[in-house]
């Protein structure tokens, strides 16, 4: 008969769940990775737990603490050279200490990856790379909630509740501005890539608007937007469209230099002579860049060393606790014959 009775007196991890009125995760956590959960959750649950005389299994402990070694970076597109460039040197400076990056795509809507976030999560990642801001209510606490290390990088945006260790969008391309200011040119284009929760094409947009309108003497703008991303179709497209609106643009900028690259075929192919008649300019400093004709004028960023950076960050956090820090990094304009004065 003994073999039928239910066994009194056994506290379970259900039991503290339903107690503390947590989930079985989040007691799971409270033991085994107190790190990631509330400091009041956390004394909630063990209190509740003493009280109980809950004690979890010392060999279940064990294989749950046990390190994944796992990493997560969550990115735009892989069809983009530029984030190529970030995530090689992150996962190459983490490969160093024995980490796996699991890279997940998610489009340019920062707004619009908490799905993509939470499996990563689920997958058992122990920190986070995260292109842009975080602006999703739900996934900033549920990030916090977890105590996940998170770095947002392409982005240098300051009191966020995730540090950024990137550039700053809106002062580079206010440095770009002024510099066709500079040349002569009084009335711009500027072609961005999807808009709609990103932050890196909004603080350009703004800061080409803001630059423009607060210019001694008077000046015109106008934006295209590609709205599924960053093609030399659109640019071709588009440099077309404005020279039947916009005749008297006389520069245009490129929100990535696979535009300008669509922009240069397109005058070539209308027998506009760039930069005499047009000046092009771009952003990234694609490797091509100054191999097109004419060598394109470009916005370099820091691709490679946010990734280094961003690594080493989470590399101190996860090995030694240390505060992950924000870090600006710097930006470099690449003058070369597709700009010019007017």
């Amino acid at each position: 008969m003994s073999g039928t009775v239910k066994s009194v007196g056994r506290v379970t991890v259900t039991d503290v769940a339903k107690a503390a009125g947590v989930s079985v995760a989040t007691v799971s956590r409270s033991f085994n990775l107190p790190t990631h959960v509330r400091d009041d959750v956390r004394e909630k649950v063990l209190a509740v737990a003493a009280k109980l005389g809950y004690s979890p299994n010392p060999a279940a402990k064990a294989l749950r603490l046990q390190k994944t070694n796992l990493i997560g970076a969550i990115i735009p597109t892989l069809d983009h050279a530029i984030y190529a460039t970030m995530v090689k040197s992150f996962q190459e400076r983490l490969a160093e200490y024995g980490y796996v990056v699991y890279v997940l795509s998610c489009g340019f809507d920062s707004g619009a990856i908490f799905d993509k976030v939470k499996l990563l999560v689920e997958r058992g990642v122990e920190a986070l790379l995260i292109v842009g801001d975080v602006t999703d209510d739900n996934l900033k606490r549920y990030l916090q909630d977890y105590r996940m290390p998170v770095v947002c990088t392409y982005s240098y945006l300051s009191d966020r509740e995730f540090p950024f260790i990137g550039f700053d969008n809106y002062q580079a391309t206010r440095q770009l501005v002024e510099y066709l200011l500079g040349l002569g040119h009084r009335n711009m284009a500027m072609l961005t890539g999807p808009i709609k929760g990103n932050d890196r094409q909004q603080a350009r947009y703004q800061a080409f608007k803001d630059t423009l309108e607060g210019y001694r003497e008077r000046c015109s703008h106008s934006m295209y937007e590609a709205e599924t991303g960053y093609t030399i179709e659109f640019g071709e497209r588009t440099l077309r469209r404005i020279r039947l609106e916009r005749p008297e643009v006389t520069a245009v900028i490129c929100n990535s230099d696979v535009i300008a690259f669509g922009v240069l075929s397109a005058c070539k192919k209308l027998q506009l002579n760039v930069p005499k008649e047009i000046s092009v300019v771009g952003y990234d400093n694609l490797e091509f860049a100054e191999y097109l004709d004419p060598p394109l004028t470009t916005l370099a960023i820091p691709a490679s060393e946010m990734g280094l950076r961003s690594a080493e960050a989470l590399i101190g956090k996860l090995k030694h606790g240390a505060e992950i820090r924000p870090l600006l990094l710097g930006t470099q304009l690449m003058i070369r014959q597709s700009s010019d004065a007017i």
